[in-house]
């Protein structure tokens, strides 16, 4: 899910307005993760989230590519996480400088 100002920031970076549209990845643990009798939220519920519901760790992007998965291309993002912190991952973000 992209929240609009993602997609807002993804526009600017389009049309060469903004340098860079992710120079950080951030995981969290704060929203549930669904089960197999879960249904998930709908998509009106998850666009009026603006910010994660609990963010551990905030950590700087790599390398940034493209990968061609069955015949889908899709954007690629690598960081390094720390193996000290261990903890149930239900939440993920994409951040700016």
């Amino acid at each position: 899910m992209i929240t609009d100002s993602g997609k807002e920031i993804i526009a600017k970076y389009l049309l060469g307005q903004i340098p860079s549209y992710a120079s950080h990845i951030s995981i969290g643990c704060g929203a549930s993760p669904l089960d197999a009798n879960d249904v998930a939220p709908l998509p009106a519920v998850l666009a009026e989230k603006t910010k994660m519901d609990f963010e551990m760790i905030r950590v700087p992007i790599s390398s940034r590519g493209f990968v061609d998965e069955n015949g889908t291309t899709k954007v690629s993002f690598t960081a390094e996480l720390p193996k000290e912190s261990k903890y149930d991952i239900t939440e993920r973000g994409l951040w700016s400088s």
